[in-house]
C-alpha cells in the first residue's frame, strides 16, 4: 500500500459534494462546538475536521508515515529526545514548553515539521476545505476530502476507556471502587466554575497519561484502542489562525486508524463522515474560500503565509 494511504475501513460515511452550495448545507448542520449544561454537569459537542487532498490518504500521523516499518512509538521516543535535547539553542525561549509537557513538546515538534503522533484538525470545516486544496497537484484525479468527526463522542469514549483502565489497575491493587461523580446543584452559585475547572483538570490528567500509559492502562488501551482530543496550553500563531487541534493514538502497539477503530466499533451514532468533492469544483470552491478570507495569509500569519497569498493572488485574480 502506499505511503500515507487509508485501507478503507472507514467507508461506510462516505458523501460526494460537487459544489459549494451542496457541501456548505452539509457542514452548516453539523452541531458546533460549545459547552452545555445538562443537569448541573458540563459536557462538550461539535465536530472537527481534516482535509485531505486525495480520497485514498488516510488518517495516519507522520510518525507513521516516516516510520511504517518500525513501532511507531520507539520512533516517537527517538526523536523526542532528539529534539527536545537541542531544540533550546533554536527556539524564542516563549515557545519552549517545560520538560515535562509532553505534549507542548509534540504540537512544538509539529508545528516545526518533525514527525510526531499528532494529527492535525480545526474546529473549522472550510479551514480543513482549503488544506485539502493548498498547493494540490494540478494533475491529480482522485477527488478531495474533507473528514468530519465527532468530538463530543470520541471525547465521552476516550473517557470510558481511561475508566476502564483506572477500575483494572484499582482491582489489581485490591482497592475499593470509587463512587461516581458528584454532580453541583444549579442553585450552587460555585458549582459552575469548580464543574468547569475540574473537567479540565481531569481532562488534562486523562491525557498526561494517555501519552505515557504504563501497565495495565498500555495493554488495555492496545486491546481496546484510544485516540483523545488534545489541544496544549500554549499554543503557537499558526495553530490558533487555524484554529487548530489534535488528535493521538495512546495505544502503542497499534496504528492510528486501527486505535481509533477498535475505540468507536461499538457507538451506534453517526459519529464521522467523509466529504468527497471532484476536480472539476475545485477552483470555484478555492474562489469562495478567498472571498470568506480563508488564504494563506490569514491562516499562516507569517512571511511564508505572505508568499503563499501572494501566488495565491496571482492564479486567482491577476
Amino acid at each position: 500500500m502506499p505511503q500515507g494511504e487509508s485501507d478503507n475501513r472507514f467507508n461506510d460515511n462516505v458523501r460526494i459534494r460537487p459544489d459549494w452550495a451542496a457541501l456548505t448545507a452539509e457542514f452548516d448542520a453539523l452541531p458546533k462546538q460549545v459547552l452545555r449544561r445538562d443537569e448541573g454537569d458540563l459536557y462538550h459537542q461539535g465536530w472537527i475536521f481534516r482535509g485531505h487532498k486525495r480520497e485514498s490518504y488516510g488518517l495516519k500521523p507522520s510518525i507513521e508515515r516516516a516510520h511504517p516499518y518500525c513501532e511507531w512509538a520507539e520512533a516517537e521516543y527517538r526523536v523526542l529526545s532528539e529534539f527536545r535535547s537541542k531544540a533550546r539553542m533554536h527556539l524564542d525561549p516563549a515557545q519552549i514548553p517545560a520538560m515535562d509537557d509532553k505534549l507542548g513538546w509534540l504540537a512544538v515538534m509539529q508545528h516545526y515539521g518533525a514527525p510526531t503522533r499528532l494529527l492535525d484538525f480545526t474546529y473549522s470545516p472550510y479551514v480543513a476545505l482549503y488544506f485539502a486544496l493548498r498547493n494540490r497537484d494540478k494533475k491529480e484525479s482522485d477527488h478531495v476530502e474533507v473528514w468530519g468527526i465527532d468530538a463530543a463522542a470520541l471525547r465521552e469514549r476516550a473517557g470510558i476507556r481511561s475508566k476502564e483502565a483506572d477500575k483494572k489497575s484499582r482491582e489489581q491493587r485490591g482497592e475499593p471502587h470509587k463512587g461516581g461523580k458528584v454532580s453541583f446543584s444549579l442553585e450552587d452559585m460555585t458549582s459552575s466554575l469548580q464543574n468547569a475547572q475540574e473537567d479540565d483538570d481531569s481532562w488534562g490528567k486523562l491525557i498526561r497519561e494517555a501519552l505515557d500509559p504504563g501497565g495495565i492502562r498500555r495493554e488495555h488501551f492496545n486491546r481496546n484502542g484510544f485516540v483523545a482530543v488534545a489541544l496544549p496550553p500554549l499554543q503557537n500563531s499558526r495553530l490558533s489562525s487555524q484554529q487548530g487541534i489534535f488528535l493521538f493514538n495512546g495505544a502503542q502497539d497499534l496504528p492510528f486508524e486501527s486505535s481509533l477503530d477498535f475505540m468507536m466499533q461499538d457507538v451506534e451514532e453517526e459519529w464521522y463522515k467523509r466529504f468527497r468533492i471532484p476536480e472539476n469544483a475545485l477552483e470555484k470552491l478555492e474562489e469562495q474560500l478567498f472571498r470568506f478570507n480563508i488564504h494563506d495569509l490569514s491562516l499562516f500569519p507569517d512571511v511564508e503565509g505572505l508568499a503563499g497569498f501572494v501566488r495565491q493572488k496571482i492564479r486567482l485574480h491577476w
